[in-house]
C-alpha cells in the first residue's frame, strides 16, 4: 500500500476543531482595509485590461504603411488568382474538357471560393482582426486548434504556390527566349532558373511589405493589359484567321463544346489542375495586421476581387475555346501568345509578370502566418523563430525561402498543383464550417457586421469543398485530412499542457510579495488572454447537454442504469488554498469513475465572511483542484464555495450540488484520523453529516485508512477485498457488492479477489444459505468466494437494529421481478425459518433483560421514527442445541469482545486485518448514543483494518445485480 507521505494530513474537513480553521471574518477596520485593497485591484485589473486592448492595436513598424482595401485586398486577392493557370493551363484544359465542361469546372472552383469569402467575410467582421489573417479570423471563432490547423495548411499552400508560381514563370521564360540555356536537362535549367528567382523574390519580401506593395501595382497592371491583349486578338482575328487562331465561329465554338480527353486524364484531374487558380481568394486577409481597417477592407475587397476574377476566367474559356482550333489547344500550351493582339510579347510579359506577382504575394503572406502562429506558442518547434515586436518576421522568410527552394527542386508544376489543392479545399470546408456553425447555432457572440450571407450558404460551400476533395483524389483527401487530425491533436496537447504548467507553477511555487504581484500580473494577462479564447465545440456541447438535461427524468437511474454520482468533501487549506491529501481518498473517485461511468465533485468549503477577498481565495482552490483532478484524470467538476462554518457549508452542498435531476447520489468523506483532538462540537457537526446525507436521500461512503489508499500507478495492490454483511444481507440493496466490482475495474485494484463474510444468527441453514448466495453471485455476473459465520444477536450490538434475519431479507430482496428464477429457486428448498425479532441492544451489553418499557430503540434516519424490537425466547434456546463441527468452526463464540461487548472487533481482526480494504455497512447511531460515544465505537469496531469503507444506504439506491 506504501507508507504515509511525510506532510499530508489525513483530517477531513470534519475532523479537526473548528478553531483549527483560518477564519477570514474581520473586524470592522481591516474590513475598511479589505474593501481598499478590493478597489485597489479592480483599478489594476481596468488598467491592465486598457493595456490589452491598446497592445491588441499593434504598433506601426518603422517605415510600416498601412493599406486600405483597394492595395491591401483587391489587388493581391485579383493578383494571386491572376497567375500562371490563367494563361498557360486553362487553354489546354478548355481542349480537354470542352467549353461547356471547362465553365463547369471554373464554376466550381469559383463557386466554392465565393461562398468561402462569404464565410470569410462573416467571420472577420465579427469583431476586430489583427495581425495574423485567416488563422487569427478562425482562431477566434473556433478556438486555436482550428485557427492553427488552417494557418499551418495556409502556410504550406503558400510555400507550395510559390515553388508553382516560379516554375510557371520559368516555363514562360523559357518559351520566350529559347536561347537561355544552363545545361543540357531542361528539368536543371528549370531548377537552376527557379532558384535565382526565388531568391530574387525573397529579397523584396525581406526588405519590407511597403516595397511589395509598389511592386504589386506594377505586375497587376502587367497582367491585366496582356489578359486585354488576349480579348482583343480574339475580336481581331475573327474573319482574319491565322494559322490555329481561326477566330470567333460557330463552327469552331461547336467543335470544341465537347470534352476530348487524352490518355490518363479526366474531369477530376483537371478540376484538381485549375483549383489552385482560385485558391486564394484568402491573399487580403493574409495580410491583415498591414490594414487600416481589417473588417471593414475584407469583405468588400475580397469578393470584388472573386467577381473580377471568375468573369475573366469564364471569359477565357469561352473566348479562346470558340476562336482557336483543339489540336492547338492540346498540343500548344502557350497557344495565347498567338491569340493576343497586337504581339505576342505581351502575353510573355503578363505571364512572368502575373507568376512573379502571385509569388511575392505568397512569399509575403506566409512568414506573417507562422510568425503569428508562432506567437501564440502553438507549435513548441517554433519558438526560436517569433520575431520581436514590431520588426519583420525576416527568420521566417529565411524559412520560407528553403521550403519553396526544396519543392522548386521538384521541377514540374503538375507535381505540386494537387497539394496546394487539397490544402486549400481543407481550408475552405474549416472556415465554410467555423461560419454555419456559428450562425445555425444561433450563438449570441456571433453578431458579424457583414449581412449578406446565411448558414446554408456557408454549409453549401464546406459540402462542396469536402465532395471536390474526395471526388478529385480520395487518398489524396484522406491524407490531407490525416495531417489536418494530426496537427489538431498536437496544439490541443500544448495548450493543456500550457494550462497545466500556468496552474501547477501558480499553486506550488513559494514566491516573495514582490515576485508574487508580478506574477499575478502575468497570470492576471493570461486569464484574461484565455477567456477570449474560443472553443468550436462550445456550443454543440452546450446544446447536447441542454436538451439531455431538459429530457432527464428521475427513472432514469432507477434499477439497470444505476451510476456512482460522487460528491467528495474535500479539504483546501486556508493559508494557500490546496487541497489537503486525505489518505489518497482522491484515487478512489477516479477509480469508480473508470467503470461506473458516473460523475464527481470534489468540493471544499472555505471558512469566513462572504467577502471578495473570500470569493477570490475559493477561485484560487477551484483552480488547485482543477489541476489535482486533471492530474489524476478524475472525471468531474471541482467546487469551493464560502460559508460562515464547514458543517454549514457541506450541508449546504449535500443539498444543493447538482443541476435539476442530475445530482450526486453518493457523498464521500474521510473518517476523522484524531478522534482524541476533536471538540465536542465538531464530532457532533460530523454526525450531523452522517444524518443529513441520509435525510438527503444520498448513499454516504466513509473512507478511513491508516495507509493510503492506491493511486494504481506507484502502488498497485493485492490480496483480497472483504465484504461483510452483518445481521443482514443485501445492505445497501447490494451496493456493498457493487463497489469492490467497480474497483477492480482499474489496475490498482485488479490483482485483488473479493471475499463475502455474511454474519448471521444460529438458527440459520448454513449449507442451504451459502448455496443460495453462491447462485445469486454466479446470476450476478460478480466472483466472490462466501464465508459464512455464526454469530448471537448481542454479540454484535452495533449492528442489531437491521430487525429482520438473513433468509428474510434475501427472500424479500428476491420478489424482484428480474430475478424471478431465485425466487422459484428459494421456494422449491422450501427453508423452514421462523422471523428472529430482535431487540436494539445499547452499545454496552446489559446484564439482564430490559423491561418492554424501558427499552431503547433506534431512529431511523430514512423514515424518522423509532423502530423498536425483542429477542424472543426461542432464539436463546437454540443457542443450547448442540453444533457441529462445522457450525462450531463458524462460530464466533471464541472471539474476545471489545469495550462495548461486539465480538465483530476480534472477527474482523482475525478474518481482515491482512485484507487490502474491508467495505460494510456503516453501523447506525444508537438514539442512546451521543456524537462522540457514537464516533468512538467506530473507532473501536475498525482500528485494527488498514483501509476501510463504510457505507450508508439511502433506501434510494437502484442497483441491478442481475443480468
Amino acid at each position: 500500500m506504501g507508507d504515509r507521505k511525510s506532510g499530508e494530513s489525513n483530517v477531513n474537513p470534519m475532523m479537526s476543531d473548528t478553531s483549527g480553521v483560518a477564519r477570514n471574518t474581520s473586524q470592522p477596520p481591516e474590513h475598511y482595509d479589505d474593501v481598499r485593497e478590493e478597489l485597489q485591484k479592480m483599478a489594476e485589473r481596468r488598467k491592465r485590461s486598457q493595456t490589452l486592448l491598446q497592445k491588441s492595436k499593434a504598433p506601426l513598424r518603422p517605415g510600416q504603411t498601412l493599406l486600405g482595401t483597394f492595395m491591401g485586398v483587391y489587388v493581391p486577392t485579383t493578383q494571386n488568382i491572376l497567375g500562371i493557370i490563367l494563361f498557360i493551363r486553362l487553354p489546354w484544359i478548355t481542349g480537354q474538357a470542352g467549353i461547356i465542361q471547362a465553365a463547369i469546372i471554373v464554376s466550381m472552383g469559383c463557386v466554392s471560393s465565393c461562398l468561402t469569402s462569404l464565410s470569410m467575410s462573416a467571420i472577420a467582421t465579427n469583431g476586430r482582426v489583427s495581425a495574423g489573417g485567416c488563422y487569427q479570423i478562425i482562431k477566434k471563432s473556433l478556438g486555436p486548434e482550428f485557427g492553427g490547423v488552417v494557418g499551418i495548411l495556409l502556410f504550406l499552400s503558400n510555400n507550395f504556390g510559390v515553388a508553382m508560381y516560379v516554375l510557371g514563370f520559368v516555363e514562360a521564360l523559357q518559351d520566350a527566349f529559347p536561347g537561355i540555356t544552363i545545361s543540357d536537362d531542361q528539368a536543371n535549367d528549370n531548377r537552376a532558373i527557379g532558384a535565382v528567382t526565388l531568391i530574387f523574390l525573397a529579397t523584396i519580401v525581406y526588405v519590407g511589405i511597403s516595397y511589395i506593395s509598389k511592386f504589386a501595382l506594377l505586375f497587376l497592371t502587367g497582367v491585366i493589359t496582356a489578359i486585354f491583349s488576349i480579348f482583343l486578338g480574339v475580336f481581331v482575328h475573327t474573319g482574319v484567321p491565322d494559322g490555329a487562331v481561326v477566330g470567333l465561329t460557330w463552327d469552331n465554338f461547336s467543335e470544341n463544346i465537347k470534352p476530348a480527353y487524352t490518355s490518363g486524364n479526366s474531369f477530376a484531374t483537371l478540376l484538381a489542375l485549375f483549383f489552385p487558380a482560385v485558391t486564394d481568394p484568402l491573399a487580403g486577409s493574409n495580410l491583415s495586421g498591414d490594414l487600416s481597417n481589417a473588417s471593414v477592407s475584407i469583405p468588400p475587397g475580397t469578393l470584388y476581387a472573386v467577381l473580377t476574377t471568375t468573369i475573366i476566367f469564364l471569359s477565357q474559356v469561352v473566348l479562346t475555346g470558340g476562336s482557336t482550333l483543339r489540336s492547338a489547344l492540346l498540343d500548344d500550351k502557350l497557344i495565347v501568345t498567338k491569340v493576343a493582339w497586337p504581339f505576342p510579347e505581351l502575353i510573355y510579359g503578363g505571364i512572368m509578370l502575373s507568376t512573379l506577382g502571385a509569388g511575392l504575394q505568397s512569399l509575403a503572406g506566409a512568414p506573417r502566418l507562422l510568425a503569428a502562429i508562432a506567437r501564440d506558442d502553438l507549435v513548441p518547434v517554433l519558438r526560436p523563430l517569433v520575431p520581436l515586436p514590431g520588426q519583420e518576421p525576416r527568420k521566417i522568410v529565411i524559412l520560407c525561402c528553403f521550403i519553396s527552394m526544396c519543392v522548386l527542386m521538384l521541377g514540374e508544376l503538375d507535381a505540386v498543383a494537387p497539394f496546394i489543392t487539397m490544402w486549400f479545399l481543407t481550408c475552405y470546408s474549416i472556415i465554410n464550417g467555423a461560419c454555419f456553425m456559428l450562425s445555425y447555432e444561433m450563438s449570441p457572440g456571433f453578431r458579424p457586421a457583414w449581412r449578406y450571407f446565411h448558414w446554408s450558404a456557408a454549409l453549401l460551400g464546406m459540402l462542396i469543398c469536402l465532395g471536390m476533395m474526395f471526388f478529385i483524389s480520395w487518398y489524396f483527401a484522406m491524407s490531407a485530412l490525416v495531417l489536418s487530425f494530426f496537427l489538431y491533436k498536437l496544439i490541443e496537447r500544448q495548450l493543456g499542457k500550457k494550462n497545466v504548467e500556468l496552474v501547477a507553477h501558480d499553486t506550488t511555487v513559494e514566491r516573495s510579495d514582490e515576485s508574487n504581484n508580478r506574477m499575478v500580473e502575468a497570470q492576471a494577462a493570461q486569464l484574461e488572454e484565455s477567456a477570449e479564447r474560443a472553443d468550436w465545440a462550445s456550443g454543440i456541447r452546450f446544446n447536447k447537454v441542454r436538451t439531455a438535461l431538459l429530457g432527464l427524468q428521475e427513472h432514469d437511474y432507477e434499477f439497470k442504469y444505476w451510476r456512482p454520482f460522487v460528491l467528495f468533501l474535500c479539504k483546501v487549506s486556508p493559508e494557500n488554498q490546496q487541497y489537503v491529501p486525505q489518505r489518497g481518498m482522491i484515487n478512489l473517485i477516479q477509480q469508480l469513475m473508470k467503470r461506473g461511468k458516473g460523475i464527481s465533485f470534489v468540493a471544499g468549503v472555505v471558512e469566513g465572511d462572504y467577502t471578495p477577498a473570500n470569493v477570490q481565495l475559493a477561485k484560487s482552490a477551484v483552480k488547485c483542484l482543477k489541476v489535482i483532478m486533471r492530474e489524476k484524470k478524475i472525471d468531474g467538476f471541482p467546487e469551493v464555495i464560502v460559508a460562515p462554518t464547514i458543517y454549514e457549508g457541506q450541508r449546504f452542498l449535500i443539498q444543493g450540488k447538482g443541476f435539476g435531476v442530475l445530482r450526486p447520489n453518493t457523498v464521500m468523506m474521510g473518517f476523522p484520523s484524531d478522534l482524541d483532538n476533536m471538540s465536542e462540537k465538531a464530532k457532533k457537526n460530523y454526525v450531523n453529516i452522517v444524518k443529513d446525507s441520509a435525510t438527503a436521500g444520498k448513499t454516504l461512503i466513509v473512507c478511513k485508512g491508516t495507509v493510503d489508499f492506491p493511486d494504481g500507478k506507484e502502488v498497485i495492490v493485492s490480496g483480497t477485498v472483504d465484504v461483510w454483511w452483518v445481521f443482514d444481507l443485501l445492505p445497501a440493496r447490494g451496493l456493498l457488492l457493487l463497489l469492490p466490482y467497480l474497483l477492480q475495474q482499474h489496475r490498482a485494484w485488479r490483482h485483488t479477489k473479493t471475499r463475502l463474510f455474511v454474519v448471521t444468527g444460529y438458527d440459520e441453514p448454513m449449507e442451504q444459505l451459502q448455496s443460495i448466495l453462491e447462485d445469486m453471485l454466479t446470476a450476478s455476473g460478480l466472483q466472490a468466494s462466501v464465508h459464512i459465520l455464526q454469530m448471537d444477536a448481542s454479540d454484535a450490538p452495533r449492528y442489531t437494529s437491521v430487525g429482520k434475519s438473513s433468509h428474510e431479507s434475501l427472500t424479500k430482496f428476491s420478489h424482484s421481478p428480474s430475478i424471478m428464477g431465485l425466487t422459484d429457486y428459494l421456494h422449491a428448498v422450501s427453508l423452514d425459518i421462523q422471523d428472529i425479532k430482535m431487540e436494539t441492544l445499547p452499545e454496552s451489553p446489559p446484564k439482564e433483560e430490559v423491561p418492554a418499557e424501558d427499552s431503547p430503540f433506534t431512529q431511523d434516519p430514512v423514515n424518522n421514527r423509532g423502530v423498536s424490537h425483542h429477542v424472543s425466547q426461542s432464539s436463546k434456546e437454540k443457542k443450547k442445541v448442540p453444533m457441529s463441527e462445522k457450525d462450531r468452526r463458524s462460530s464466533c463464540n471464541f472471539l474476545t469482545s471489545d469495550k462495548y461487548g461486539s465480538r465483530l472487533t476480534a472477527a474482523f481482526k482475525k478474518y481482515s486485518a491482512d485484507s487490502a480494504m474491508v467495505v460494510l455497512a456503516l453501523p447506525k447511531q444508537q438514539r442512546v448514543q451521543t456524537a462522540v460515544e457514537y464516533l468512538d465505537s467506530l473507532s473501536v469496531l475498525i482500528a485494527d483494518l488498514p483501509l476501510v469503507m463504510m457505507v450508508q444506504e439511502s433506501g434510494m439506491e437502484r442497483i441491478q445485480l442481475y443480468g
